[in-house]
């Protein structure tokens, strides 16, 4: 495994720590003490041991002054000098200190030759000890930001690679444990990618087995047919109407698979207006004939307020028309001879919203919503159909921006929600 943003972060970090420390140790050091005072100790010593010499030759004289002198240090003694006679006494250098004194009617010129001030010897170079501190403090900080930083790309990219090798089980979310930054939210984001890939990838697998099933029945149907009329010519017509009916069963299967696969990929979104009402009413005319000869009742209750413009949905009427007449039929078809459908449309908060109820079997399956699957049939297992009708009506309400809801009725039968949001109410200009 390549460390190499790990070594940048951490090289870069202990650079940039060591140099950091340097610099302020650097501007600390070379910094004049504001509280410091401008004091020259020599200066001010060699003044103290001038007058004290000059006070004890002016009283004792010469005497006085081998005295006074005898107690000092040898250096000292050789730093002060005296001259008798005539003649202006002054420093003969910077550091010189000179006095005139009168003794026993002699003047005399004592000096002192104050000693230079000590040198400075600290340098801008940092201790080796503190050099050393340093480094490793800045090798150990370092090290440990660059692993905390680089730690779970590290984990992400393997999660990606055990993705990209069709492993769907793969989560993050615990490897980042208790981290809750940018990072652990990037986690997140992969642990539901992951989920919508195999959610996508299972549903793949099984519509691929459902379809297989489907079209296996009434191919196995034709193959049975034609094997009987090799045996038996005189069924030609039986056996030719049977392969023709399993035919046009392959042809509605293909083509409500193909109707799927559009609206799974978009294909059918638009940009066209529908009227609600005029939908509706298109449906009822269509259905009653079958919901007629089955001795089943449509009652409609539907609560129009204001103009068509009200009732105006973008997408296309087609698609609509589709899954209302899907829904509708499906209704009719599990409902018991005698009963009705209460079919209703209501208006709220800038939506319409559609109830197909029924009063047949309902839906033994604890989520209802797994019935907008493709072929999943839980109603009436010996009913015709393939399992793709409210699949197809589910679809079809999402191109046009609705919804679609199932729900068990108390005591028994199904109901159905088709929700559209309502064109004015959303701001769409018509």
């Amino acid at each position: 495994m390549r460390l190499r943003l790990f070594w940048k972060i951490w090289l870069g970090f202990w650079a940039t720590f060591v140099l950091l420390s340097y610099g302020l140790w650097l501007y600390w050091s070379v910094q004049p003490d504001p509280t410091a005072i401008d004091w020259d100790a020599p200066r001010a010593a060699g003044t103290v041991l001038v007058a004290s010499a000059a006070n004890a030759l002016e009283e004792g004289g010469l005497a006085g002054l081998k005295r006074q002198i005898a107690a000092w240090p040898l250096i000292e003694q050789k730093r002060l000098s005296l001259r008798s006679g005539p003649g202006e006494c002054s420093p003969t250098g910077k550091r010189t200190l000179a006095i005139a004194v009168s003794s026993g009617g002699t003047g005399y010129c004592l000096r002192y030759a104050t000693p230079a001030l000590p040198k400075d010897d600290s340098e801008a170079v940092m201790p080796p000890d503190f050099l050393i501190a340093t480094a490793l403090a800045g090798l150990a900080f370092s090290a440990g930001l660059a692993w905390y930083l680089t730690k779970p790309i590290y984990q992400l990219r393997k999660g990606f690679d055990r993705l990209a090798d069709g492993d769907f089980g793969v989560r993050l979310g615990p490897a980042m444990g208790r981290r809750r930054d940018e990072i652990a939210d990037l986690a997140g984001d992969f642990d539901r990618m992951a989920e919508g890939l195999a959610e996508l990838v299972a549903a793949r697998d099984r519509l691929l087995h459902d379809v297989s099933h489907e079209l296996r029945s009434p191919l196995a149907r034709m193959r049975l047919a034609s094997g009987l009329l090799r045996r038996d010519p005189a069924r030609f017509e039986t056996s030719l109407d049977r392969i023709d009916h399993e035919a046009d069963h392959l042809d509605q299967i293909v083509g409500e698979l193909l109707t799927l696969a559009r609206f799974e990929s978009g294909a059918e979104r638009s940009e066209e207006y529908f009227e609600v009402v005029e939908i509706l009413n298109i449906v009822l005319a269509d259905v009653k004939f079958e919901a007629t000869s089955q001795n089943v009742r449509i009652e409609t209750d539907f609560r129009i307020e204001g103009g068509e413009d009200d009732w105006l949905v973008a997408g296309s009427g087609l698609l609509a028309r589709r899954a209302v007449e899907n829904v509708l039929r499906n209704a009719v078809r599990f409902s018991p001879r005698g009963e009705a459908i209460q079919m209703r449309l209501t208006r709220s908060g800038g939506n319409c919203t559609i109830f197909i109820e029924d009063v047949g079997p309902g839906i033994r399956a604890a989520e209802p919503r797994g019935l907008l699957k493709p072929f999943v049939q839980d109603r009436s297992p010996e009913s015709a159909g393939y399992g793709l009708g409210l699949a197809i009506a589910q679809r079809a309400v999402a191109a046009c921006a609705g919804t679609l809801d199932l729900a068990n009725r108390n005591p028994t039968g199904l109901s159905v929600s088709i929700t559209f949001p309502l064109a004015l109410a959303h701001g769409r200009s018509v």
